[in-house]
């Protein structure tokens, strides 16, 4: 079986799914898609969402990251993604539904240059809308792990699961804006205990082979 990921290193969606085909030992290529001001065009024949990440296998395209998530977990062997006690399990989903339903999708790239480019909201007034949401979606989430009937060393299990693979990026790329993340101990926590691991490790975007060499370029908003 051939696959092909379409993402880009700071992509926390693409993040995602490079920590989840690396938990599960399987081996992709990786497709740079840069984003300066957009994916290109001829990305569209690939996404019609001119959105990333995309997953090609055997020359099927599969898109959306909670949809390639659970297309990787019953497609192939290895440690589950997602815990197997179902009351565990439906509370994994809920809190990775947080992250991707109440926090990602208002503070992307796409939103950003939307709110630039149709409202003149300048630097400083994006930079506090998404402070704003990513607040608002991580003190859900701290509160979510603090209510759990069971401590474990990950959100919801004795290892990483669903929940994990999101809370990672979106901490990452909330701690590149300069946020104050002091306030969710518990995240911070999940999220230092997750990044020491392997799978973790190798998907991180300093570690993707588009990564910028320039601090400059690395800096820049997408």
């Amino acid at each position: 079986m051939e696959l092909k990921l379409y993402s880009r290193y700071r992509n926390s969606a693409g993040q995602r799914v490079r920590t989840a085909l690396n938990i599960k030992g399987v081996d992709y290529e990786y497709i740079p898609v840069s984003l300066d001001g957009g994916a290109p065009e001829d990305y569209r024949a690939v996404n019609p969402q001119m959105l990333i990440p995309s997953l090609m296998i055997d020359g099927e395209i599969v898109t959306q990251s909670t949809a390639l998530i659970e297309f990787i977990e019953e497609m192939f062997e290895g440690p589950s993604l997602f815990p197997e006690d179902p009351i565990a399990r439906a509370r994994s989903r809920a809190f990775s539904q947080v992250i991707a339903c109440e926090i990602h999708p208002v503070i992307g790239p796409k939103i950003q240059r939307h709110l630039k480019a149709e409202y003149d909201v300048e630097r400083q007034g994006r930079a506090d809308w998404y402070g704003h949401w990513i607040h608002e979606g991580f003190k859900t989430c701290e509160t979510l792990l603090q209510r759990r009937a069971s401590v474990t060393p990950f959100c919801y299990d004795e290892k990483p699961t669903v929940g994990d693979l999101y809370l990672v990026p979106q901490m990452y790329n909330a701690r590149l804006s300069g946020l104050d993340l002091s306030t969710y101990p518990l995240l911070l926590e999940l999220d230092e205990r997750c990044r020491a691991l392997p799978a973790f490790d190798k998907a991180m975007p300093e570690n993707q082979p588009d990564f910028p060499s320039d601090p400059a370029v690395r800096a820049k908003k997408h």
